[in-house]
């Protein structure tokens, strides 16, 4: 943990009480609350799902859903309805089945091993189609064209006055050199690349989607350099493992970004821009 230095008064009456003061850093994650970290955010997928203008009839895609965690907190808001979710991932597919077993939503949400590239639903069949970080993951696999095509399914499948939300971490809205670096690593080392915010409002326009808003979301947590060296070691195993990515070795990516990660902590998430559009009718 990073520690913060006390000054002045409250430090010079510690010294005489003979205190060992030690106070984290409140923008670091404890390691209590980096072990639930990836299933929290912060609550941001609880806050994004409450601005997508839900109701209970709707039917909703959620494309690289992962491990369904955001398809479990729109059904949790929902109540009703259908979430599709799909991943191109047998094992992110079969954890997202259990976690949607275990949540206690598998009436409202079915997963689904598709392709986001070449989607096997009729047009305009879907009131709403989201994405929570996946087009990171869809880069990996499918590259630039393959988030392109993405999107455009996602909008094809939208009804007329639809909905497309992307989620996502755009290098140039990175505020701080925590998140710069998270979203750097990412994409150098894993293939998961963040693309520009223009990537996608061109598509949206070119397809005829109006942008309707851009809404920034923060965890206001970052990594310390332990939990930051944890994620890259299983990162690199996922991606060795799942994705067949060929990546470096750990040691390879830690003398490359090791001491700015222990000047700056790692900003994993911490900020998450969603793109909000409306589909013409």
């Amino acid at each position: 943990m990073t520690p913060v230095h006390l000054t002045g008064r409250y430090l010079g009456r510690c010294a005489q009480t003979q205190m060992s003061v030690h106070v984290v850093n409140p923008e670091y994650l404890t390691d209590e609350e980096y072990e639930a970290y990836w299933f929290g955010l912060g609550r941001m997928r609880e806050k994004i799902s409450g601005e997508l203008g839900l109701t209970p009839q709707a039917v909703i895609l959620d494309v690289g859903t992962g491990w369904g965690l955001f398809a479990v907190e729109m059904a949790k808001q929902l109540g009703g309805g259908l979430i599709v979710g799909i991943d191109i991932t047998r094992v992110d597919t079969g954890m997202a089945k259990k976690l949607v077993r275990e949540a206690k939503v598998d009436n409202i949400v079915q997963i689904l091993r598709v392709d986001a590239t070449n989607l096997s639903f009729q047009s305009g069949c879907f009131h709403q189609a989201v994405s929570f970080l996946g087009m990171r993951d869809i880069y990996m696999t499918r590259s630039e064209k393959g988030v392109r095509e993405a999107v455009k399914e996602m909008i094809r499948v939208t009804k007329p006055g639809g909905r497309i939300a992307v989620c996502v971490t755009p290098p140039e809205d990175m505020e701080t050199e925590d998140q710069r670096l998270a979203v750097e690593v990412e994409g150098e080392v894993f293939g998961a690349r963040s693309l520009p915010r223009k990537f996608y409002v061109d598509i949206f326009n070119d397809n005829k989607i109006t942008l309707s808003e851009t809404r920034m979301y923060y965890t206001n947590k970052k990594l310390t350099e332990n939990q930051a060296a944890i994620e890259l070691k299983e990162g690199i195993r996922i991606a060795r493992e799942v994705y067949r990515r060929n990546v470096p070795d750990f040691e390879v990516v830690w003398k490359t970004y090791g001491d700015r990660i222990r000047a700056f902590g790692y900003g994993m998430y911490s900020k998450v821009v969603m793109l909000l559009g409306e589909k013409a009718t």
